[in-house]
């Protein structure tokens, strides 16, 4: 029921003491345009704020309820229920045979961080600052090759050209270079810093340039390639990455194979004959 005033009422007269928990008298004569519901009663005791009863649970953030499920018995392979959580592994002597223990991130992460193949492979074996986890199960290096290799049948090649550009300096980047339809994009610095510079294809040949091509070119489809290169204020790289005949499918399974690969690029552009006959000019 709603109360209506036609007259205003003054502050004074509707005030109580809450303290003594005494209900307001008010006197209809006093103000005799006023119009009083008789189902409306007050209570000062009542707080207009909602108690959330012990069920309701609208928060489901990591910070609300961190202690329940205390006393459920700990699986064997924990599993991080979110970014807000991370395994934590403590070192030393006494505590080497425990489960690693989740704890709460101090850390505020907005958005996550996604490496591809090549970005991970290259953490582990040229670096050493990355552990690949197969079901909690640490891999060596030749097991993640294996399954690096199980997902993509080209990754030999393509790490090969990962690690050439990778160890000149560049931030080469291969989901990105779906954009333009090549296989990575090469960055100086990365991404957050500069534009992409090149555009890379990777091709896998023999030492006589020939073979079964991943990405058969004809003139026009290269053409059109290097159009889309330049409108975007970019270059144009094939990165051919050469196997030699001796070169077995037995050794590729192992990231040995690495040092017999050759990689050789090769920059592709337009050729403009108003710009060639400026160039030659100035020569």
């Amino acid at each position: 029921m709603l109360l209506r005033l036609r007259q205003p009422v003054q502050v004074d007269e509707l005030r109580w003491e809450v303290e003594n928990g005494d209900k307001p008298q008010l006197d209809a004569q006093a103000h005799p345009h006023a119009n009083f519901s008789p189902h409306l009663e007050s209570k000062p005791s009542q707080s207009l704020l909602r108690e959330l009863s012990p069920g309701s649970s609208p928060d489901l953030s990591p910070d609300q309820g961190s202690d329940s499920g205390s006393d459920s018995e700990p699986d064997d392979a924990p599993v991080v229920p979110g970014p807000g959580f991370v395994l934590v592994s403590f070192d030393g002597d006494h505590v080497a045979t425990e489960t690693p223990q989740l704890r709460r991130n101090p850390l505020r992460m907005t958005e996550y961080l996604q490496l591809g193949l090549e970005e991970a492979f290259f953490l582990v074996y040229s670096l050493g600052c990355l552990s690949v986890h197969l079901q909690q199960d640490p891999l060596s290096i030749t097991e993640l090759w294996r399954q690096c290799m199980a997902l993509r049948p080209d990754f030999v090649s393509s790490y090969a050209a990962y690690h050439h550009f990778r160890s000149r300096g560049w931030v080469p980047k291969g989901g990105s270079g779906a954009k333009y339809g090549v296989d990575m994009l090469l960055y100086r610095k990365g991404p957050p810093f500069y534009h992409a510079s090149y555009s890379v294809v990777v091709e896998k040949v023999d030492e006589r340039f020939e073979g079964s091509t991943l990405r058969p070119f004809s003139w026009r489809s290269l053409a059109a390639l290097s159009r889309i290169t330049a409108n975007v204020s970019k270059e144009l790289l094939l990165c051919y990455v050469i196997h030699p005949a001796d070169l077995s499918e037995a050794e590729l399974d192992s990231p040995a194979c690495l040092s017999k690969l050759k990689v050789q690029d090769v920059m592709v552009s337009r050729w403009v004959s108003s710009k060639e006959r400026a160039e030659q000019e100035d020569i």
